[in-house]
This record gives structure tokens, C-alpha cells and sequence, in this order.
């Protein structure tokens, strides 16, 4: 689907373009501003992803093993496919990994918990470990279910990874496509960014006025707060308080 095509999108594209003056735009358009719009309005949104550890667009879920290591870390785990960027792995912030293209690579990993049938409550996302097949074989469960009998269980609710794979928690930053659900800052952000880009193909100037105020208002200046700062600090307000599990920053400033 295109972006033009979401009703969400096209309002926030179009308080992008009254900022530059420009023509406003329709759902399911085709005019030059829609093109404009498309080619810019997904790398702005994610650039303002990215920027910050926001606790409003962080995301838990298993990673799995795909491949094992030539050299170097014993592990390779696929990143979540809506994954911008990855903050901790096992819930442990000293825990040692790196990012390779589509892979985390890491020591650490767990072998997936083993299928119990008594009742328990599976989620979608879960991998589970099982052996009735005598190929011990770790599963993804696709829909969330309630354990009765190992077999029809697996078979209706979970798909097949492979033999014997590792999991891994992973927190991480997503890919918040519906815009419609943004803070008002995290909005207001995207606006300004949004804008920026779209000024050099509407204004046709990257020294324009226009261009630099935008700018000023996103990132801010010497003596100035912009957005970006304001919707930081009002994100960090949302998270309760963090024990300090380790002296090794304050070891490190002696």
C-alpha cells in the first residue's frame, strides 16, 4: 500500500507541506506533491525512530538462531523483521553482543523452553522446544493457545524453525508505521522532519530561509530548544526509576 493511500499519513504529509506553503494533498492522489511525499515520508519517519530510545516505541520478542559462526562470537540471531534499532539483548545491559546487517551476534542464547501440555498458556512470539517428532525441534507459535496435547498443538497453532536453535530476548526500538497513534510530540517531530526533506524538491533551494527555520524548530540551536530536545525530555518523564546494578561507570571515573 502506498503512503498516500493511509488516511493518517496523508494528514500529517499535509501539515508538512503548509509549512513550505505547498499544495496539499489527497488519499490515493497521484500529483506531484504525492510523489514528493512517498519518496521522503518513510526514511523522516524513521529517522526520528532511531534518534532516541523512546519508551513509547520499544519492543520485547525472541530472536532465533540462523546461523552458526565461522569465528568470533558462537551465535547468530535474526533480527525482528520491524527492528530499528536494537538496545539490549537477555534483559542484561552488560551483556556483550554487536549487530551484523540482519544478525545480532552474541555468546549469549538460550535453548527454547520445552513444550509442557498441562494447561499452560502459550503467546504468539514464543518458541517452544519439542521432541515428538524424535528431531527435537524448536517451534514459533503463530497463534496463542492453551496446551492440551503436544501434537495437535503443534501442529494447529505453531510452524517448525529447524532442529535444536537457540532463542534470544531482544528490546529494541520499532518500526511504528501508524502514525496515528504518536505522541504529540513524537508528531510534531515528524512534521518538521518531513518538511525539511521536502523543502529542497519544493522550495528548490537548500539555503532558503524556510529551510533553516525548519531546521532550527527540529534540532534546535545554540541557545534554543527544538522539538527533538522537548519530545526527549518529555519522553524520559514516562519510565519509572532504574537501579544501578554495577559500579563499573563509577569505577571508571577514578
Amino acid at each position: 500500500m502506498s503512503m498516500t493511500d493511509n488516511a493518517a499519513n496523508v494528514a500529517l504529509a499535509n501539515e508538512s507541506l503548509g509549512l513550505l506553503g505547498a499544495e496539499a494533498i489527497a488519499v490515493g492522489g497521484e500529483s506531484v506533491n504525492h510523489g514528493h511525499c512517498t519518496t521522503f515520508f518513510d526514511a523522516s519517519r524513521d529517522e526520528i525512530l532511531v534518534n532516541h530510545i523512546w519508551n513509547w516505541a520499544r519492543k520485547r520478542a525472541y530472536a532465533i538462531q540462523t546461523t552458526d559462526r565461522l569465528f568470533g562470537p558462537d551465535n547468530a540471531f535474526t533480527v525482528p523483521s520491524d527492528c530499528l534499532r536494537v538496545l539490549t539483548i537477555e534483559e542484561d545491559p552488560l551483556a556483550v553482543w554487536n549487530r551484523e546487517g540482519s544478525v545480532i551476534i552474541t555468546d549469549e542464547g538460550n535453548a527454547a523452553p520445552d513444550y509442557d501440555d498441562d494447561e499452560i498458556d502459550y503467546l504468539a512470539g514464543q518458541y517452544i522446544s519439542s521432541d515428538f517428532s524424535d528431531d527435537d525441534l524448536t517451534y514459533l507459535v503463530d497463534t496463542a493457545f492453551t496446551s492440551s496435547d503436544e501434537e495437535s498443538d503443534l501442529d494447529s497453532y505453531c510452524t517448525s524453525q529447524g532442529a535444536d536453535l537457540k532463542i534470544l530476548a531482544v528490546e529494541y526500538i520499532y518500526q511504528v508505521t501508524d502514525v496515528s497513534t504518536y505522541p504529540e510530540f513524537m508528531r510534531q517531530c515528524l512534521v518538521l522532519n518531513l518538511a525539511i526533506r521536502l523543502s529542497s524538491p519544493i522550495i528548490q533551494s537548500l539555503t532558503s530561509q524556510v529551510f533553516l527555520n525548519l531546521q532550527t524548530s527540529l534540532f534546535g540551536g545554540p541557545k534554543t530548544w527544538g522539538y527533538l530536545n522537548i519530545a526527549k525530555a518529555i519522553d524520559a518523564q514516562e519510565a519509572g526509576g532504574e537501579t544501578i546494578k554495577t559500579n563499573k561507570f563509577l569505577s571508571s571515573r577514578r
